[in-house]
């Protein structure tokens, strides 16, 4: 991605302190070489710093586990932040539907919007739909400002409308388009395209649609490909007089295939094939509202829809936003001592938690002004946090993502309450049965899970995702959190209020012969460091991604390196493979030449399934018949050939060793004396004849 460095350098007005490299700065940042240098040490590689105008341009190898939150200005400057222990003076968070910092000035101007009628029929290819009416704006050139920071990246400017959507996008990652509201029939429809639709694109392109692909449509006809491009219908030019703005986000797989399909890849396609974040498109909304209330030169004319919208769902005050699933904060907790053990370097842990937060991961909202990361003892704040859950329905199946706290059942409940005290365990009942350690009942203590066969559930004997093929022959169904004294909580079915508390010994999953066992979680006494990932962070979702983090930030070049200090063990002696090696040397100090032919063969006992050609349907039941075939082909050209093959047959079912030779114009005396002479039969290894 081109990163211009005047952008870049917006987001800073103070030089980075404790960094010798940036002693050279240019208002808050290195300058642009030592600015390269730094990022291909700690974040990404740039490939090239190229000097365009007054402007430097910052070629930048975002690679896809990075795509989701780097893609953009904003998550480069985040990096460099982190990296040169500074702080981002422009902080582009916004609330719904403020429509960014400028809400006071919307919240004046927000009489007269009119109503916006939105529909999706796709709700599993787009995860949200923000749709937002202006009306009375003035199309013109953009600011010069802006327009030189979308030329230095190679951008060519449109207009005041455009270039803001397109800011946005390159400022925070968030993709976003204009459509003339006075060309669209009707309403907004989100909707796969018809058989034999044709859709003609800003670029003057035609291209016939199927029923694969997601379409932004009015009542007519499509209007855009969705996450793809624009269409020419509702296209912004110079007698726009009011527009509905779209923030949106779509499934990653249905993009990329689109894409592929009609051969367009935009830098819009480019963001949602990497997959974004949902959260994004409201900062998207907000500052492309931001951006035009900017640069309007009559705001009293420029009608917003009403900031507080009471039912942002029905599009009657001019906003629309449909968030059908929003993910829950994701957590993750780290022992600063796995950090020193993963790298092989003794950080302090104040200088781990420093890392951390400058990337943004914090103790809550997974923002660096979210409080900071939280030292926490992980099973004392789970049975706290537990305790506080008491009364939540249970849903059969619920989500740990996208259901909890709402809704909880028995497993997604215990992995709810660990995953945010920084213990991350399987999700499913029995995988965490056998993901814990045994524990005898007499030696139970507060935060051991568990189990039971309550037999009324779907009973599983056997592992399904963590340590597959590991079974109990008890069968287990239903897991909750000992409390201690007895206790036990836990979400059912069968419980009236949800997550109750019950004494053990009365609680109808777990008394008497239903009761399978006790888990402790293994080393979790000590306390770690919990944080709340941030939303736009897709790539973190481990404890040793967290790590990496640390790691890259403290900069690798800082770890010294070390000799392993394990004794190593040297490999058992395969007599297979170390008789095979002294054959070959035999047979080629004799003259003989390997060859390796074919496992698949034209007959044979067992067929193949899904065969290469139709020559070679079975798995080779001798080596014969293959070496007999290389000999033919190969005495045309020589006047003697000696060829030997060492490999696996088929026999009978079983798999076995074999080994064929095959002499031409050879004496029954001179192959006689290989075998049983100096060759083989007096050769000893190891006091073992070969």
């Amino acid at each position: 991605m081109k990163i211009s460095y005047n952008w870049l350098q917006s987001y800073f007005t103070k030089k980075p302190a404790s960094r010798r490299q940036a002693n050279a700065s240019r208002g808050g940042l290195p300058k642009p070489e030592k600015l390269a240098e730094l990022l291909t040490m700690h974040s990404f590689e740039v490939e090239s710093v190229e000097k365009k105008g007054r402007d430097y341009v910052l070629d930048i190898d975002i690679l896809p586990n990075r795509a989701h939150d780097c893609l953009s200005h904003i998550g480069v400057a985040r990096e460099v932040a982190a990296i040169l222990k500074s702080k981002i003076s422009a902080h582009l968070d916004t609330e719904s539907p403020s429509g960014g910092r400028s809400s006071r000035r919307s919240e004046a101007t927000g009489r007269g919007a009119t109503s916006i009628d939105i529909k999706i029929k796709e709700s599993e290819l787009c995860r949200r739909y923000i749709g937002r009416i202006i009306k009375g704006v003035k199309v013109k050139q953009s600011p010069k400002w802006m327009r030189e920071r979308l030329e230095a990246i190679g951008q060519k400017s449109i207009n005041n409308i455009v270039d803001a959507t397109n800011y946005a996008m390159f400022e925070l990652g968030q993709p976003l388009h204009a459509f003339d509201a006075d060309k669209v029939d009707g309403g907004i429809i989100v909707r796969k395209a018809k058989k034999g639709e044709r859709i003609m694109t800003l670029d003057g392109q035609e291209f016939e649609l199927d029923e694969s692909i997601l379409v932004i449509a009015d009542e007519k006809e499509p209007l855009a490909i969705a996450g793809i491009k624009g269409g020419k219908k509702a296209e912004v030019d110079e007698n726009t007089k009011n527009i509905i703005l779209e923030a949106a986000n779509f499934e990653p797989v249905n993009i990329r295939k689109t894409s592929r399909k009609i051969g367009i890849r935009t830098e819009s396609s480019l963001r949602f094939e990497n997959e974004i974040t949902p959260e994004l498109a409201e900062k998207g909304m907000g500052r492309v509202v931001e951006l035009l209330e900017t640069d309007s030169d009559h705001l009293g004319a420029l009608h917003l829809s009403a900031l507080r919208c009471k039912a942002p769902k029905s599009g009657k005050c001019g906003y629309f936003d449909f968030y059908p699933k929003k993910a829950g904060q994701y957590k993750l907790g780290v022992h600063p001592k796995d950090v020193s053990k993963l790298l092989g370097i003794d950080i302090p842990e104040k200088e781990i938690i420093g890392i951390l937060e400058r990337l943004g991961f914090s103790a809550e909202g997974g923002s660096a002004s979210g409080g900071g990361v939280k030292k926490i003892n992980p099973i004392k704040n789970a049975l706290k946090l537990a305790k506080t859950l008491v009364g939540k329905p249970y849903k059969y199946g619920a989500s740990v993502t996208f259901d909890a706290p709402d809704y909880f059942d028995c497993s997604s409940f215990t992995s709810y309450v660990f995953a945010h005290s920084g213990v991350s365990i399987p999700r499913m009942t029995v995988d965490q049965y056998f993901f814990g350690e045994p524990v005898d009942e007499k030696d139970a203590k507060p935060g051991d899970l568990v189990f039971s066969n309550s037999g009324n559930g779907k009973i599983h004997y056997e592992s399904k995702e963590f340590m597959k093929g590991r079974k109990t022959k008890e069968g287990i169904d239903h897991v909750g959190i000992y409390l201690g004294k007895g206790k036990v909580i836990h979400a059912s079915r069968y419980n009236a209020d949800g997550v109750i508390i019950e004494d053990l010994k009365k609680s109808k999953s777990f008394k008497g012969k239903n009761l399978r066992g006790f888990r402790r979680l293994a080393g979790e006494k000590d306390d770690l460091l919990l944080v709340s990932v941030p939303a736009e962070r897709l790539d973190v979702r481990r404890k040793e991604d967290l790590i990496e983090e640390v790691g890259r930030i403290y900069g690798y070049e800082n770890i010294p390196s070390k000799l392993p200090e394990e004794v190593l063990i040297p490999p058992k002696r395969n007599d297979n493979f170390f008789y095979a090696d002294i054959i070959r040397d035999i047979l080629a100090g004799a003259g003989f030449s390997e060859i390796y032919g074919y496992s698949f063969a034209p007959k044979g006992i067992l067929e193949l399934a899904n065969p290469i050609a139709k020559d070679k349907k079975f798995l080779r039941d001798n080596l014969l018949d293959g070496l007999r075939k290389t000999a033919k082909e190969n005495i045309r050209y020589f006047p003697a050939v000696k060829i030997f093959e060492i490999g696996r047959v088929f026999a009978g079912g079983n798999e076995t060793s074999s080994l064929v030779i095959i002499a031409t114009n050879a004496s029954f005396f001179e192959i006689k004396g290989l075998v049983d002479g100096n060759h083989f039969g007096q050769n000893r290894h190891n006091g073992r004849v070969v």
